[in-house]
């Protein structure tokens, strides 16, 4: 069982994704990914039907990572609106095992795992290979988790760091983060960052900045970024330095000695402002700890494979010690 095919899927809160994962030389591989848009089906069950009537796989177990709290019989993904019922979903696949976690669980447990250009560099530095690492970084919300190296592996461990409060540093971050908080009434890391805030804080920065309001799209925000418009690159520089910070708090937190991986699909479409000095600055400058900072190494976590590599790792780790 635990070297046997697997299926593993990543349902979030904008995709979900479904492959069979090998280990060959302790590592997961990935079949092909089966890859769709979530609005396209009213459950999870109707999107695990589509993969399964497509492909039909066959496997040996199966171990899903949900953008929702897992541990219960069912799953309630948020952003999306499903509940999963977690019975249901095993008699459906007709396995003796089935493993879900926490999407970004599973995301966080694939870092050590990536290679090549799955990961690209941040920010070089010197790694503890027995240091922890922390994950983090914003999609549709803002996930977070920290690993801890134990003598078969590691541990992960998840949270709700996304929701911590947005910390303003610039004139600009606190015109915005006042102009959020009356609003919303409080402004988290996620509002700012993530896709889930994306509307209310782009509104506000069209309004502290004196400008017209237009109706953007993120990727149309990216793309007037990139041809120099001011609105536009002023969000995208904002954006990066609140992930920064929020990294740089995580690794503080948890002395992430080992290297600290940037995640999510906002994350990927940040990548050349999280590259510039004033991003960096708000992850290595740290005062008294600015020199614990320095060495750590900051990676951006660069495929679409890697919450289905966590999750066949997490099967692993289940099978292999009864936990995860």
């Amino acid at each position: 069982m635990q070297d046997g095919t697997l299926l593993v899927g990543d349902a979030g809160g904008t995709n979900v994704r479904f492959a069979l994962a090998n280990f060959m030389g302790g590592r997961a591989t990935l079949s092909t990914i089966w890859k769709r848009p979530g609005q396209d089906f009213d459950t999870f069950e109707t999107a695990l039907d589509a993969y399964l009537k497509e492909t039909s796989p066959e496997y040996a177990g199966a171990s899903f990572g949900f953008a929702g709290v897992t541990g219960g019989r069912h799953v309630e993904l948020l952003n999306r609106g499903w509940i999963v019922d977690m019975a249901a979903v095993k008699q459906r696949l007709g396995v003796d095992r089935l493993v879900a976690s926490n999407d970004f669980i599973a995301m966080a447990r694939s870092a050590p795992e990536l290679t090549g250009d799955q990961l690209r560099p941040i920010s070089v530095g010197q790694p503890d290979p027995e240091g922890s690492l922390a994950i983090g970084g914003p999609g549709t919300g803002f996930g977070v988790g920290l690993l801890r190296r134990i003598a078969d592996g590691w541990v992960v461990i998840g949270g709700e760091g996304g929701h911590q409060a947005f910390t303003p540093e610039t004139e600009i971050e606190w015109k915005l983060a006042e102009n959020l908080r009356k609003k919303l009434g409080y402004v988290s890391n996620e509002i700012v960052t993530a896709g889930a805030g994306f509307d209310d804080t782009r509104d506000a920065l069209f309004e502290i900045m004196g400008l017209k309001e237009k109706p953007l799209t993120q990727a149309e925000v990216i793309a007037a970024a990139n041809e120099g418009d001011a609105m536009a690159l002023e969000f995208c520089r904002l954006r990066a330095r609140a992930v920064m910070t929020s990294m740089g708090d995580m690794a503080l937190m948890a002395n992430a000695t080992g290297g600290v991986f940037i995640a999510g699909g906002v994350s990927q479409r940040l990548e050349p402002w999280l590259k510039e000095r004033a991003s960096l600055d708000r992850f290595y400058k740290r005062g008294v700890r600015t020199g614990l900072m320095k060495p750590i190494p900051l990676n951006l976590i660069a495929s679409d494979a890697a919450p289905l590599i966590g999750s066949a790792h997490l099967w692993r780790d289940e099978q292999t010690r009864g936990w995860f």
